[in-house]
């Protein structure tokens, strides 16, 4: 490998970044992709410099101490500017003069008032690419709005799908909400440096972190588009869930050190799981004789057939939990990983660091003594290297004065077009369920001809997850998989066919990129792995997408989201202390992972569109999902401390909680953050309350008592009317959320405003309504097109037009199997 391939695929590009906290992530990733990435910081310090956790011996005047800045400002450099002084802003315009990108996520309006806004900035550099990540975008009723990651999980609909029945919802133990937002500008913006060079002009790309959080919720605004909201969301919160055959189906059990997730139910693949699963509590004497006789793979089939009462099948599930609490977490996984259960340990940050698959791929990365998770993606051709730690506060303020460096592209005079970013860009996509098909749907939303291969012979699962249209089960009328394949074309092929084999190397001869997600190994049969394809195309680019990566003795372990968020240490930093885990809700890390992926992808297509090169990347969805952990796996790397199971309390806010109001299952998110917060939220709750005192200004004085105070807000909510309540606050400034359901996002003023939901039409649903862009680009298009295809639906248009089949042809493939 060349030197000039360890710089990184987007050296050469140069990013300021004047992120607050919540959106820090987006320089991260361009950093960690080669890019300089250059804080511009005011006096003092960033504010991520003093966002907790700290290491536990700094000052918490420390601009050094502060392991979230550790985490996030990890290969950035550091350059101090007051720009709200002359001096400072044109020492700021001089830099704007050198750079391909600008990273900002105040409040809207904030750089405008200092004349340091985008339409001010595109005037002394036509090319800057000026990203906006805010709590809701730029514009609308709540763009000024203030938040946390608690309020944006309760705004973004995600909140109110997680907790136990009988309290309030609950959220992920660790701040971690807005990094969906921040990662996804990041592609974006990566993904607009294709246009950019071929217009040679900028824009403004406006990423509302709200707006991300709903593409985490699977299949909820698919129940708001058919006009309801999804079982157990709504007003039936707090009804237990109606019963499968009667049965109890658990999502997590004890361990005698800690907690496993499970899929017991999701067709075939949950039915062997389970069977599997029986059969060693059986060989471990751990069932009763009369249930040992039985094929519990078939478990639904024995009681549809009467063979089997239902409450023989739950005495077997409960035993089979009793066995799982005698063992621990690791010797149910090293089972798992051999029988191929639908079974993950929740992992906490101890767990992760001792991982043998993230050991064996070389996972953790030692940067200025600290072990520090390691690439999010192997880029085969210009890999991810850590270059330097966080910097120091100025460390390279020589930068300052450096101001003879011009971006990548020269400025072209103005088009009355601009093509969509990806226009002309052709994909093949052999990836299923939902971390493969995201990523290709923002490629296909972007302007990208994306080709998804399925066959009738084996339903994706994603197929059969509801809402159906008129709630009839039918993997033709799923919004899920519409939703997640917009802009696609359908192409039906049975890859066991010889001949669709053949169709299948065609269509990787036309494709630019092609993208996978089976299991590893499954590829090399095809003939469609990197090795074999390679040599007749040095220029593709590749992508492989799985739960555990591609190599190492974990590579073929299989599961869903769920047992990824499990393995990735978020199951067990969320619920609460005295229960067992409350989430987090669905598939978590099948939503992180495609925002890293489109990253890689945007990258690597970057560097081949410089180079010419293809290249290979493999991302672990495990490895990707880690990073928004990553200050909390720097705690226990330098303190020690092992984050756990701790409701909604929070070291960075106080109160931080989710609060009872009226009606039926209602509940507002509030937090306070900082002392003008916290005055604000005590003027308007907690007057006579006993708070006036000045020292509970401070949030240290705050979290000594975070009981009495989050009591007294409590009292302050319970018979307020939730909207009107949430509303109020934030016009005074304090954070705050209703927990909104499916039915809510449809009706949200800020969506709404944004257009975020569009009708797209579909041939078995009809026009219905998707989820639309996180990201609004303002020069070039960004919208889908249509909604997903049903299997097959451009099987010939694709055979014709694109792979340039005859008609005989065709004929012939259809008659052999091949296109099923």
């Amino acid at each position: 490998m060349s030197d000039s391939h360890l710089r990184g695929p987007l050296d050469g590009i140069r990013v300021l970044d004047l992120a607050t906290p919540l959106a820090e992530a987006t320089g991260r990733v361009f950093a960690d992709l080669g890019a300089e990435v250059i804080k511009i910081e005011p006096p003092g310090g960033c504010e991520s410099r003093f966002t907790a956790p700290f290491i536990a011996t700094a000052d918490a005047s420390d601009p050094e101490g502060s392991l979230y800045w550790k985490a996030w400002g990890l290969g950035k450099k550091s350059v101090v500017i007051d720009f709200d002084d002359g001096c400072g802003r044109e020492e700021l315009l001089a830099l704007v003069r050198t750079a391909d990108v600008l990273i900002e996520s105040f409040t809207p309006g904030t750089l405008e008032q200092r004349g340091l806004g985008y339409e001010s900035l595109r005037e002394a550099n036509p090319t800057l690419l000026f990203v906006s990540v805010t709590p809701y975008g730029q514009t609308g009723p709540d763009a000024s709005s203030p938040a946390t990651d608690l309020t944006l999980a309760a705004a973004g609909g995600f909140l109110n799908c997680q907790g136990d029945r009988d309290r309030p919802p609950v959220p992920i133990g660790q701040p971690e909400t807005s990094n969906s937002g921040a990662v996804q500008a990041a592609a974006d913006a990566i993904m607009a440096l294709h246009e950019r060079d071929r217009s040679g002009l900028g824009q403004h790309l406006d990423t509302s972190m709200q707006a991300a959080v709903l593409w985490t919720l699977l299949y909820v605004t698919g129940y708001a588009a058919f006009g309801r909201d999804a079982p157990g969301f709504g007003d039936d919160r707090a009804i237990p869930p109606e019963s499968v055959r009667g049965l109890t189906i658990p999502v997590f059990a004890r361990t005698t050190d800690g907690f496993v997730a499970m899929t017991l139910v999701l067709g075939a693949p949950g039915a062997r799981s389970f069977g599997r699963m029986m059969r060693w509590a059986i060989e471990h004497d751990a069932v009763d004789a009369d249930l040992a006789a039985h094929e519990w793979s078939q478990m639904f089939a024995l009681l549809g057939a009467g063979t089997i009462s239902p409450e023989d099948a739950q005495r077997a599930i409960d035993q089979l939990l009793t066995f799982f609490g005698t063992r621990t977490k690791s010797d149910i996984h090293e089972q798992a990983v051999v029988g191929r259960w639908l079974v993950a340990p929740a992992w906490d940050a101890s767990d992760l660091y001792a991982d043998r698959q993230l050991a064996s791929r070389d996972y953790w990365v030692d940067v200025d003594g600290i072990d520090h998770p390691g690439p999010f993606a192997k880029l085969s051709a210009t890999p991810i290297v850590y270059r330097h730690g966080a910097p120091r506060l100025g460390e390279h303020q020589a930068l300052a004065h450096e101001t003879g460096r011009r971006p990548s592209v020269a400025a072209l005079p103005a088009a009355a077009r601009r093509d969509a970013v990806f226009a002309g860009l052709k994909v093949a996509d052999f990836s299923w369920v939902g971390a493969g098909p995201l990523i290709s749907k923002d490629l296909a939303n972007l302007g990208a001809t994306v080709l998804r291969v399925e066959s009738e012979k084996f339903i994706d699962p994603l197929r059969i997850i509801p809402p159906w249209k008129d709630m009839v089960p039918n993997h033709a009328t799923g919004h899920c998989m519409a939703n997640f394949n917009q802009s696609k074309l359908g192409l039906a092929l049975d890859m066991a066919s010889p001949g669709a084999r053949e169709v299948a190397m065609r269509l990787v001869a036309w494709a630019d990129v092609v993208i996978e997600s089976f299991v590893p190994g499954t590829a090399a049969k095809y003939g469609l792995d990197y090795a074999s394809l390679r040599d007749g195309r040095p220029d593709l680019v590749m992508l492989s997408s799985c739960m555990r990566g591609q190599t190492g003795p974990e590579r073929t372990y299989t599961g869903f989201g769920m047992q990824g968020a499990a393995l990735a240490g978020f199951v067990g930093v969320t619920g609460w202390a005295d229960r067992l885990p409350a989430g987090p809700f669905a598939a978590y890390s099948d939503f992180i992972a495609p925002r890293y992926s489109l990253a890689a992808l945007g990258a690597a297509l970057y560097h081949r569109r410089r180079t010419g090169e293809g290249q290979y990347i493999d991302l672990s969805q495990i490895e990707s999902a880690i990073h928004f952990l990553e200050p909390m796996l720097l705690d226990r790397a330098v303190n020690g401390h092992v984050a756990g199971l701790r409701g909604a309390d929070s070291d960075r806010a106080c109160p931080h909680g989710v609060f009872r109001t009226a009606g039926t299952e209602r509940f507002v998110a509030i937090a306070a953050e900082t002392e003008s917060q916290w005055r604000a939220l005590r003027d308007q709750l907690l007057v006579g309350a006993g708070f006036d005192d000045p020292r509970y200004g401070t949030l240290h004085a705050r979290l000594a008592e975070r009981d009495a105070i989050e009591t007294s807000v409590a009292d302050a909510c319970a018979g307020a009317e939730p909207f009107e309540l949430a509303a109020r606050l934030r016009r005074a400034g304090v954070p705050a959320s209703v927990v909104l359901r499916a039915s809510d996002l449809s009706h949200d003023p800020q969506l709404l405003h944004r257009e975020f939901f569009v009708e797209l039409d579909h041939p078995r649903i009809g026009p219905c309504t998707y989820d639309g862009a996180v990201t609004r680009f303002s020069a070039t298009p960004h919208r889908p097109s249509h909604a997903g295809p049903v299997i097959g639906q451009h099987t010939e248009v694709i055979l014709r037009e694109h792979l340039g089949y005859r008609d005989d042809e065709i004929t012939e493939l259809a008659a052999s199997g091949a296109l099923t």
